[in-house]
């Protein structure tokens, strides 16, 4: 135990997180109880639970990984102003304090104009709601129009830090764009957040440790490290999964290098194993999404993992309460422990 703690104290060496990621049995239980007292140092035992809404599956991007890349014969859809609004007061009513807005990444500007303007709305009636929109890489006139609008927080995962191996997934778009992008959120003001997705097709245990220094070195208060999922939609659908007990790991590192960061336990988790997201939390997560913000209508056109959606409700609720954590509405607004 003496050797794994020294590790633990030094995970700023890429060689001691390479050895880390790969832990199993007690090493990785020790890595957990790790990362677990260092959340809770800092967050107490709080877990931000936010909504999310869907708002759109239209993509311009060509990510080999996604259904919703922009040649999917999938059925496109926008909600409209008054459905956006229902789910938002729907939400809200149920409690909830943050609500995430994601689509594929669209340039159109009378999209937008029609989004600043609810937002807008919603935000003059509801002062205590956060907005999280992920909506790509989008224009610094639209990152400015959507901070103006009230939007605080702003997720943009950089996927890989290889830039070869981002060009692969994601030919239309490059490494260093990415990077250019989140840096401009931060400086319009956004509370950003990115990640990695583990065991990507090519992928090494040597890059999955530059991502994770690269979270630290970004120093932004959210980050994820989410599992790659085969899209049966995608390019990648006859790829093996990424391997769940290394996600893990990974998540548990992210907590150590970035005491402070906001970590979600992601549905992807769950989707590799059953209680995967029960496992995020007691690898030292502190936020879960509850995916009861879509109308049924649409929610199955949101297929960025697989055809096949596992869309975590009010189950999520009990999960947390089962790793022992109680959940709130804002951890971001509370200053840590």
């Amino acid at each position: 135990m003496r050797s794994e703690k020294n590790i633990f104290n030094d995970l700023n060496k890429k060689t001691n997180i390479v050895k880390a990621l790969l832990f199993r049995g007690g090493e990785q239980e020790g890595l957990f109880e790790y990362a677990r007292k260092i959340r809770d140092e800092v967050f107490g035992k709080k877990v931000e639970v936010r909504s999310v809404i869907e708002y759109s599956n239209i993509c311009e991007q060509a990510c080999n990984y996604c259904g919703m890349n922009k040649y999917s014969s999938i059925k496109r859809y926008i909600l409209s102003d008054s459905e956006l609004l229902r789910e938002i007061e729907k939400l809200y009513c149920n409690g909830r304090r943050v609500i995430m807005i994601q689509a594929g990444e669209i340039s159109a500007d009378i999209y937008f104009q029609r989004l600043y303007k609810l937002l807008k709305e919603v935000k003059a009636k509801y002062l205590d709601l956060t907005f999280i929109c992920s909506f790509g890489n989008l224009s610094a006139d639209k990152y400015k129009k959507l901070k103006e609008a009230g939007v605080e927080r702003y997720l943009l995962k950089f996927e890989t830090s290889d830039p070869k191996l981002y060009k692969k997934i994601k030919p239309s778009d490059s490494f260093e764009n990415r990077l250019a992008h989140i840096e401009m959120l931060k400086k319009f003001g956004f509370q950003v957040s990115s990640g990695n997705i583990t065991g990507l097709p090519g992928q090494t245990t040597d890059s999955m440790a530059d991502d994770l220094l690269l979270m630290k070195k970004l120093d932004i208060p959210m980050g994820s490290t989410s599992v790659f999922i085969p899209n049966d939609m995608s390019n990648y659908a006859n790829c093996p999964p990424g391997d769940i007990l290394t996600a893990l790991n990974s998540m548990a590192i992210l907590r150590i290098l970035c005491p402070n960061m906001l970590i979600p336990s992601t549905s992807s988790l769950e989707l590799l194993i059953k209680d995967g997201q029960y496992l995020g939390l007691m690898a030292g997560a502190n936020a879960v999404t509850l995916h009861d913000g879509t109308p049924e209508n649409d929610e199955a056109e949101f297929v960025i993992y697989r055809k096949e959606r596992y869309k975590p409700k009010d189950i999520l609720i009990k999960t947390v309460a089962r790793a022992g954590l109680e959940c709130y509405p804002d951890l971001l607004s509370v200053t840590p422990e």
